[in-house]
């Protein structure tokens, strides 16, 4: 292997593009990247949106997108079509295949030795970036173009099994909503209330300071935007003190409550949501609603999925989207009794089965393609 700089091998594009070229359809935002994915997670169209000026560098399929802004968030992803992108995503291509082969570029920079470069050299106090001159001098260990040919031909592989897998789990949701929509939507019988009337109380969060380093580092999990992604949660990256429920008046939030995500710039695309399995505290992105007797976390977590393009169509945005917090209290909830409460849960539980067995699977097939990254290249984790 060769050691070489980013700059050696890597190009970044700069051509500005006139996003009212009609025969530009797409534009990629900070919304499209799902954390630490190679493949992109969607795209928005030109035609009709409210994409700033700031949209001006093009690029085509087979680039790679990495936005500089917090680099913790790890979005960086390749595009197989045309489009524009803001000025805060660098638009990467291969400077000479017969050097490094455009297969092979995105593995070099979707891993945890990347990314931890891309952590350490940051700037900013609060909007944190990546200058494209810092990410120019990161050095890695290049195999040959044969080798790095042969590599990627195994990572492709294992990432087209691994979005087959990502689709099974997705089957797996959809088959819990369209029980739901069955049990209960579909039944013209039976009371419906406001979901504010099915909560003992609805709580909001907030981050404390960071200029208090004794505020973090304990036994509080500490839950984020970005940490509710699965159907539960019960941790984050960040852990709360004492000393923060008792001076920054930090909330904690009970065992079984549903946390919906209320800002974020993903209500572009889909509502985040999850029951957190354990005590936690929760930013200001997010609401808590508390079931009263009545209902079950797991009944009102799925009835407000159930009216995801509703919420979805309401979101605001001015500096990043937003639900509309009176229209999600709002929601008409069917009151259904305990045992048929009960018998969804139970269906729930069954699914849950097939989804573990697919995770299983799937996080199988990470382990083996973060071994490749770290016993063959020695560049750390996908």
């Amino acid at each position: 292997m060769t050691k070489v700089k980013l700059s050696e091998v890597i190009r970044r594009c700069q051509t500005r593009a006139d996003r009212y070229d009609t025969n530009l359809l797409y534009y990629v935002a900070g919304e499209h990247f799902e954390s630490g994915e190679i493949d992109l997670a969607g795209r928005g169209e030109i035609a009709g949106s409210t994409i700033g000026p700031m949209f001006y560098y093009a690029f085509k399929p087979g680039d790679f997108l990495l936005v500089s802004r917090n680099p913790h968030l790890r979005k960086a992803s390749r595009v197989d079509f045309a489009g524009v992108c803001s000025e805060k995503t660098f638009v990467l291509e291969t400077a000479d295949e017969s050097v490094l082969s455009n297969e092979y570029l995105p593995w070099v920079l979707q891993n945890d030795r990347f990314w931890n470069y891309a952590q350490e050299n940051r700037h900013g106090s609060t909007n944190f970036f990546i200058n494209w001159s810092t990410l120019a001098d990161y050095v890695f260990e290049l195999p040959s173009i044969e080798d790095q040919k042969q590599i990627a031909t195994i990572l492709w592989a294992a990432q087209s099994v691994r979005r087959n897998y990502r689709k099974l789990l997705k089957a797996c949701d959809d088959v819990v909503k369209s029980q739901f929509v069955e049990m209960f939507t579909l039944q013209s019988d039976g009371e419906v209330v406001a979901l504010r009337d099915c909560c003992a109380s609805i709580c909001g969060g907030k981050t404390p300071s960071m200029k208090h380093p004794e505020y973090y580092g304990g036994n509080v999990p500490f839950i984020k935007s970005g940490d509710v992604k699965d159907d539960s949660v019960s941790s984050g990256s960040l852990w709360l003190s004492d000393t923060a429920l008792e001076e920054a008046g930090v909330k904690l939030i009970p065992q079984n409550s549903v946390l919906v995500v209320t800002r974020s710039a993903l209500l572009q695309r889909k509502v985040s949501t999850a029951i957190c399995n354990k005590t936690v505290a929760i930013n200001q992105d997010i609401k808590a609603f508390i079931p009263n007797e009545e209902f079950g976390a797991n009944y009102l977590l799925w009835a407000i999925r159930s009216h995801e393009q509703r919420l979805l169509a309401g979101v605001r945005s001015v500096s990043t989207s937003a639900l509309d917090f009176d229209d999600l209290c709002s929601l008409p909830i069917k009151v259904a009794s305990k045992e048929r409460q009960q018998k969804f849960a139970d269906f729930v539980a069954q699914v849950d089965k097939s989804k573990f067995a697919v995770q299983q699977a799937l996080d199988e097939l990470n382990a083996t393609t973060k071994k490749i990254l770290n016993q063959e290249l020695g560049l750390g984790d996908v």
